[in-house]
């Protein structure tokens, strides 16, 4: 999982495996691999303002999810457990390279209700 921030956007960018999400590229063969990438614009958040955090918060959980969702008719058990363990993975490492501490209380808060 790769995440980088440019000026005013988030880049959240997970490896995808044919069939099942994958966190690591190395847990699936080199050809069944793509990457799945999603922008989000943190222009205009102020990260000292809790308001401001709760609502970049959601964008990145939303966006994650998105990056994270898998195209198939029925969802195993498995695939939906991958699914979200990729969507918290996703969203903890945005939340990390934001190094901003208010950003960060608030996903502790959502993490522990």
């Amino acid at each position: 999982m790769i995440l980088s921030q440019k000026l005013s956007k988030l880049t959240l960018s997970i490896a995808v495996a044919t069939g099942a999400l994958s966190v690591s590229p190395a847990m699936a063969a080199a050809s069944d691999v793509h990457t799945k990438t999603q922008e989000i614009s943190i222009l205009g958040y102020d990260l000292s303002d809790r308001s401001d955090a709760s609502d970049l918060l959601a964008r990145i959980q939303s966006a994650s999810k998105r990056v994270c969702k898998i195209y198939t008719n029925r969802e195993t058990v498995r695939e939906r457990s991958l699914r979200e363990h990729c969507a918290e993975q996703a969203t903890a490492t945005a939340v990390q390279s934001l190094n901003s501490p208010i950003l960060t209380a608030v996903w502790n808060e959502t993490k522990s209700s």
